[in-house]
């Protein structure tokens, strides 16, 4: 069969109805399972996109003919996923969610029995095996089945409640307004929150508008609004979750955002002395200071989650912070978790008895420089994939990217119609945002010309 696909560490991603039809995704199950053997078990969860749905089950039927077993946990979040797959004894996990930076396209994100996203290489041969017709189909009597997982969300809740210092967080009378970006953390929140004392304010928390579209990333609009609504209800916290909650961003209560280095080097010094912390290469400088500051093991290393994971087990670290904005705490699961981060810096508050913004004024402060590209009428998606295709060395954020330019990396964020350039005000800094500001508008000038204008 010719899959036209592509594939990436942990995932695989096509084009809805192009590339990744039901065909092609009943054939990527065939070809899961006969790698898994008959009589696996597999988790599977989805986002609340209507294609996630009828492609999760087609990949679910591909599964069960060749004699594997499906337990589907229907909406729910990645973080439910991963922390489920061991525990019930799972082969592996499967998530079907919108694309990072495509809203036309779903990816399909695997997990092994640890709960850690499959290599690059291990992706690469389940797209061979698919290819290849490789699926060896069961007797009718040994055909898998599936069942629902009825109280997933209650169990997972029930389970990070028990994480946190539960006394001290319902004590201060917290309000938190989060923006769950039309995904399935609207299921599970309200019960995390209800068991932790906290007055919720949920924002985007009904299902993708019909005729409306669904990105993985919160819209920039949406993000702009979150810090006007922290500041008039008077939250002690705003969060702005990705489509699947793997990914966060924090606004403090003055309606100001958190960078992905100001969240580490809050994370870090929450957690004692001695305490190992792995974090990606793509972070400035002030998370080094700030793991010094807290008597922390700081361990860089390349910014895959698969490497940061692989380091953090071998090393016995207990946080993996990248500057994707995804923040791992490994004692509880391997998945980056963006609800638990939000609960996490609402329990420091809590401790502390102090505002974030008074504690953020307590972390070491990088020296910045700034650009800022205007996109008139341009799909900032589109801009962001191209950008992405292109470099060399490039992270996702939940508002952008990071790329590598020379040896700097710059922090590529959407706004309303535009985008905002920052790095490390380090040698090279000024060439590069120059170079990365030269290319974004040439780019501009090139989608405007092809696609006409995009609201």
């Amino acid at each position: 069969m010719s899959l036209n696909l592509e594939w990436s560490e942990g995932q695989v991603v096509g084009t809805i109805n192009a590339a990744l039809t039901p065909d092609a995704a009943a054939s990527l199950g065939g070809a899961f399972g006969t790698m898994l053997g008959e009589g696996a078990l597999v988790v599977t969860a989805r986002d609340n996109y209507p294609p996630s749905r009828m492609l999760k089950r087609a990949f679910s039927a591909g599964l069960m003919s060749v004699g594997v077993s499906v337990m589907d946990f229907h909406a729910a979040t990645t973080p439910e996923l991963v922390f489920a797959i061991k525990r019930l004894g799972a082969k592996a996990g499967i998530q079907f969610t919108v694309a990072s930076l495509d809203r036309d396209s779903v990816a399909i994100r695997f997990f092994d029995s640890q709960g850690f996203a499959l290599s690059a290489e291990r992706i690469e041969e389940l797209v061979e095996w698919a290819r290849a017709g490789r699926v060896v189909r069961s007797l009718p009597s040994a055909i898998g089945w599936v069942t629902y997982a009825e109280y997933v969300h209650d169990i997972s809740a029930a389970a990070v409640a028990g994480y946190l210092n539960v006394g001290a967080i319902a004590g201060r009378h917290l309000r938190v307004v989060c923006d769950v970006n039309f995904g399935p953390a609207s299921d599970v929140l309200p019960n995390l929150l209800s068991e932790l004392g906290i007055e919720g304010i949920l924002l985007n928390a009904h299902k993708p508008p019909v005729r409306g579209t669904v990105t993985h990333m919160p819209h920039p609009r949406s993000v702009a609004m979150l810090g006007s609504v922290v500041k008039a209800t008077g939250a002690s916290l705003g969060a702005s979750l990705c489509a699947d909650a793997t990914r966060v961003l924090l606004v403090d209560d003055e309606g100001r955002p958190l960078s992905a280095e100001e969240v580490a080097c809050l994370l870090i010094a929450n957690h004692p002395p001695g305490t190992r912390v792995v974090v990606s290469e793509s972070m400035s400088s002030v998370v080094d200071e700030a793991g010094e500051r807290a008597g922390a093991k700081v361990v860089r290393v390349r910014d895959t989650m698969h490497d940061m994971l692989r380091v953090a087990r071998r090393t016995g670290a207990h946080l993996v912070v990248n500057g994707g904005n995804e923040v791992v705490f490994t004692d509880f699961s391997y998945s980056p978790d963006g609800m638990l981060t939000t609960l996490k810096v609402l329990e420091m508050i809590a401790s502390s008895q102090r505002e974030l913004s008074s504690l953020r004024d307590d972390l070491p402060k990088p020296q910045l420089v700034h650009r800022t590209v205007n996109l008139p009428g341009v799909d900032y998606l589109a801009v962001l994939r191209t950008l992405h295709r292109e470099a060399r060395d490039a992270v996702i954020t939940i508002t952008g990217l990071r790329v590598r330019v020379g040896g700097v990396w710059v922090n590529i964020e959407a706004k309303p119609e535009k985008l905002e350039l920052t790095c490390e005000g380090v040698e090279g800094a000024e060439e590069a945002l120059d170079k990365l500001e030269r290319r974004i508008s040439i780019l501009t000038r090139e989608l405007a010309r092809a696609e006409g204008p995009v609201c």
